[in-house]
């Protein structure tokens, strides 16, 4: 099943003209709606100059007028629900695209890309900013391999180890998002990311997503966000995902970066680069 995607009216594509950065930004994000009471600190995991995306606990309606507030700096904007997809788990959680009534530069960070300058709006000055938070805009990610159980990242700035990320990967008008737990990470290289194969319908979203990698040829956009998960689901996704009964066909790409944290740079990237060619040699069937 291929994961929900915005409708093609023009509001809604506005979001997806500016460059979107992987930045966790704490948000209150409040309804003015007076129908649907809601008021709940949030955590961005992508933002842009139109809008940005950030998981909830309940669904909101999409047009669900709100109120985004980052408190600390005293900056506050209305926004509208432009987009809901379910990310399951226990509980379930939901992916909420915000579109920004007023684009431009509401996150405040003094990086931010060039296509960010909307219509010559001034952007508001950076208070209170925060060096870890830079560092996580800085990173710039490269697809270079993937199946339908895990996929390998080029970036500077890799996640650490044990991180549970969303990976959203643009290719052409489809996007698809994938919920997954870093298992190898190289800094200034890349990280291995292993896709949390809880159901079925998150494996056809991979595999879809190579179909149209194959088909479109070009090269996607990714972007990957820190996912904030409770304890107990954190020490759920510590361990190897559970294959899927119809998954018979061995994954050595996962097996790989299953081992890659364990393995020296040169050789995971030997490896690597054997399953680019189709050499699946001993080495990688240990």
């Amino acid at each position: 099943m291929a994961p929900e995607t915005m409708s093609a009216s023009p509001k809604q594509h506005a979001i997806r003209r500016s460059t979107r950065l992987p930045l966790e930004v704490p948000v209150l994000v409040t309804s003015l709606d007076p129908a649907c009471e809601f008021s709940e600190e949030c955590t961005t995991t992508l933002v842009s100059a139109h809008g940005c995306g950030l998981v909830v606990q309940r669904p909101l309606a999409r047009g669900l007028p709100v109120r985004l507030e980052i408190v600390p700096a005293k900056r506050r904007t209305t926004a509208c629900v432009a987009d809901v997809v379910p990310l399951g788990g226990t509980p379930e959680t939901w992916l909420l695209g915000m579109e920004l009534d007023t684009p431009g530069n509401f996150w405040g960070i003094d990086y931010a890309p060039s296509d960010w300058t909307i219509e010559e709006r001034p952007a508001p000055a950076p208070t209170n900013s925060d060096p870890a938070k830079a560092v996580t805009a800085a990173r710039r990610w490269r697809l270079t391999d993937i199946s339908a159980d895990a996929c390998y990242l080029e970036a500077a700035v890799p996640f650490p180890v044990a991180t549970p990320v969303l990976v959203s990967v643009r290719v052409a008008d489809f996007e698809c998002l994938l919920d997954g737990i870093v298992r190898a990470s190289y800094p200034q290289s890349g990280m291995g990311v292993e896709f949390i194969s809880e159901a079925q319908e998150h494996r056809a979203r991979a595999e879809e997503l190579i179909n149209r990698l194959v088909s479109q040829r070009e090269v996607p956009r990714v972007f990957v966000g820190r996912r904030e998960d409770s304890s107990d689901a954190l020490s759920k996704r510590q361990a190897p995902a559970t294959v899927l009964p119809d998954a018979d066909v061995p994954d050595p790409l996962r097996e790989l970066i299953r081992k890659g944290d364990s393995i020296p740079f040169d050789e995971f990237q030997d490896r690597l680069k054997a399953q680019r060619l189709g050499q699946r040699g001993e080495h990688v069937e240990e």
